[in-house]
């Protein structure tokens, strides 16, 4: 998991980077928001899918230390959190006066789930707790996982424990009279759909990931019909609505949109190559999309309005452009010594 923290270390398996381009994609169009029906649909699962992907790839190695595994996902999670936080910060400092003191900075790399409590009447409120909250998230869960293998092993005990962690993850908005700094709430739970993910690897419930087309297919219609009929939830809030359906859909959506990208790859591979490659590229650089694309979607929103392009019709050429600008920084990054930004 070193580098990438939506991608495994070990031999890459492309159709997971297809199937993680398309949880990007919809993170993307989630914050340029296409409607309340869509954002109810992506957050059910497409969080807990990235989640999900870590704990498939994670594997327990023995022979390293836990502070040298843990070293490794502080630069490869937390120095780009902290370098592109701190970045974003200092550009909105430009065009928002009211960010001009150190306790927003302060906010922005401690209380990262939700925005800074100011208003702004030219740009609104700070869009970047949006997305980098899941960087500090995903590090909480694989230090924490780390250490209980370490301390537990795979055993009943570290069942008990992600069951406890997870519970209190669920309900810590209940719990505690304040949010719980750096996501550790979300990550809390997400801890459970690692540890699942896991789980499903080592067992022979992993065959639910190699389905036929059809099965998947219906899996996708049913699982959206239940989404669409429950709470809405959202994991950046604290909100799991119905506890038992959150974990069913989330779960469900995850399991019908891998196999359904297995598929997806062969006929990309097969017709359109190009449009394959280009978002299996999405994937591999998730960590650019993921640091990016909400300074990007802005500056985007800016420009078509000076043009006079507003409202709904605006959408699709904000997703394109962002998309577009952000593969080249993804190049940029990815293929440089910049690298060394995004933990590679």
């Amino acid at each position: 998991m070193a580098g990438n923290p939506l991608a495994g270390k070990e031999r890459r398996v492309e159709y997971i980077d297809l199937f993680r381009s398309f949880g990007i994609i919809l993170m993307i169009m989630g914050h340029i928001k296409y409607g309340n029906h869509f954002d109810k649909w992506i957050h059910a699962f497409h969080m807990p899918m990235f989640f999900f992907v870590s704990g498939w790839f994670y594997r327990s190695r023995e022979g390293v230390s836990v502070g040298v595994q843990i070293k490794k996902k502080v630069n490869s999670l937390l120095v780009p959190y902290l370098f592109f936080e701190i970045v974003q910060w200092l550009i909105l400092l430009i065009y928002i006066p009211e960010y001009r003191n150190a306790q927003t900075l302060l906010h922005i790399l401690t209380e990262n789930t939700y925005k800074i409590p100011i208003e702004s009447g030219t740009f609104g409120i700070s869009p970047i707790p949006g997305a980098m909250w899941f960087l500090t998230a995903i590090f909480f869960i694989e230090a924490i996982y780390i250490v209980l293998n370490r301390i537990l092993e795979c055993s009943w005990k570290l069942h008990i424990a992600v069951v406890v962690l997870t519970v209190i993850g669920m309900l810590a908005t209940i719990i505690f009279p304040f949010r719980l700094p750096w996501a550790l709430d979300a990550a809390f739970v997400g801890i459970g759909v690692f540890h699942i993910a896991r789980m499903i690897r080592k067992t022979k419930a992993k065959k639910v990931l190699n389905l036929k087309i059809w099965p998947s297919l219906m899996m996708g219609v049913i699982f959206t019909i239940l989404i669409m009929v429950s709470p809405k939830i959202n994991m950046r809030t604290g909100n799991y609505g119905w506890y038992l359906p959150f974990w069913i859909n989330a779960l469900g959506a995850t399991v019908a949109g891998w196999n359904l990208s297995r598929y997806l790859e062969q006929f990309l591979n097969r017709f359109v190559p190009v449009i394959g490659r280009w978002l299996k590229n999405i994937g591999k650089n998730s960590i650019v999309y993921l640091c990016l694309n909400q300074l990007v979607i802005l500056a985007v929103t800016k420009g078509l309005d000076l043009i006079g392009v507003g409202g709904f019709i605006a959408k699709v050429p904000i997703l394109l452009f962002t998309i577009a600008i952000l593969f080249g920084f993804g190049k940029l990054i990815g293929n440089t010594k910049l690298k060394v930004l995004i933990g590679k």
